[in-house]
């Protein structure tokens, strides 16, 4: 009970210490264009964005156990709640602390910015979720397997159980890849973030066609991502990962705006090559978050060459200074050498070059 209130005190703190760090980088980016904000006024202000976070992992959890009708009714009775909440909130409590977020009373306009932060902080709340049942599962197969390489060694008397060793160390691993898939299958309905989307798209067109066509991207995103575990043979044409890959740059461009740059290049034509899903997308989503693209001088450099039978990948990004890099990026990074070892094994070729100030991935795939 005790190491259990310990853990918990040390994760509340661990999350107090973020939004925190999160504010003073809203209260910084904003101190160019307001001097007169105050550190405090941020504060104020993110809490309902706390709330929706916080609210959509739990929504999350419940997923799990509700069916489709029940968990999309549920999704919209919770923006109607924080929405409420988030109209007092703002129009009532925060100006008695002196704090002024909107300089209009318009209805219209609340509600449309209601609308972009709730899919906005539901979307952090997705990744989070799936970033740490991702870290949870890996704990635990590293449990199993270290367990498991225990118990075989016992066994070993010989060389031919060495051999016989090495064909189960294989097969196992298939086994892993195959259960770490059916495991993020069963965490949530892909209908449903497809179909909620969808809803949220139809609403967003009485108020800004911009913020639904970037709904619409986004729902088409995440359906690829949820999809692309469903595939048995652990492959994916060429054309449809590149497809979304435009598309995962559309939405990075609509939120950086023009202070990024982004070199883009697909060379060859495409013969039916096949690769794993997110491969591409996941490199250039890593180079995304820990990249520095605000200098036009050293633009990120993402480049595509196929030829036939053969597929050649090539990311290139400045490093962002004082950069710590996170578990998720080398999750993501093992799991795709896992699944290259799966579905192309002894036909493929994975190299990083960690430079001071650049970082570069290449990946070659034959078929």
């Amino acid at each position: 009970m005790k190491t259990w209130m310990k853990v918990n005190r040390k994760f509340v703190w661990v999350h107090i210490i973020a939004w925190l760090v999160y504010a003073l980088f809203i209260y910084c980016t904003n101190l160019i264009t307001t001097p007169k904000i105050n550190f405090l006024s941020v504060v104020l202000f993110i809490l309902p964005f706390a709330l929706t976070f916080y609210c959509g992992l739990f929504f999350l959890g419940l997923s799990k156990k509700n069916g489709i009708a029940g968990t999309i009714v549920s999704f919209f009775l919770v923006f109607i709640i924080l929405a409420t909440i988030a109209y007092v909130y703002i129009y009532h409590l925060l100006p008695i602390w002196g704090v002024k977020v909107f300089t209009t009373t318009s209805f219209d306009h609340f509600i449309q910015q209601a609308i972009m932060g709730y899919v906005q902080y539901f979307a952090y709340a997705v990744l989070y979720f799936y970033v740490r049942e991702a870290f949870k599962k890996s704990k635990e197969l590293q449990a199993l397997e270290k367990e498991k390489m225990t118990v075989e060694r016992e066994k070993i008397e010989s060389e031919l159980e060495i051999a016989i060793l090495k064909q189960q160390e294989l097969k196992a691993q298939k086994e892993k890849i195959q259960y770490e898939y059916a495991f993020l299958r069963a965490q949530i309905n892909p209908h449903f973030l497809h179909n909620t989307l969808n809803v949220l798209f139809s609403q967003a067109m009485d108020y800004s066609e911009d913020l639904a066509d970037n709904i619409l991207k986004l729902s088409r995103l995440m359906r690829y991502s949820l999809e692309s575990l469903e595939y048995e043979s652990g492959k994916v044409l060429v054309q449809k990962e590149l497809e979304h890959l435009q598309t995962l740059l559309e939405i990075n461009n609509m939120r950086f705006g023009n202070s990024k740059t982004i070199e883009y290049v697909v060379e060859g034509e495409v013969a039916g090559q096949m690769l794993p899903p997110l491969s591409i997308m996941t490199i250039v989503e890593n180079a995304f978050k820990y990249g520095d693209l605000k200098d036009p001088l050293h633009p990120m450099l993402v480049k595509v060459v196929l030829k036939p039978h053969e597929i050649f990948f090539y990311c290139r990004n400045k490093k962002k200074k004082n950069n710590i890099q996170l578990s998720s990026s080398n999750i993501g990074l093992s799991n795709l050498t896992r699944r290259l070892d799966v579905t192309f094994p002894d036909k493929y070729n994975m190299r990083t070059i960690e430079e001071e100030e650049f970082y570069t991935f290449e990946l070659n795939i034959m078929n």
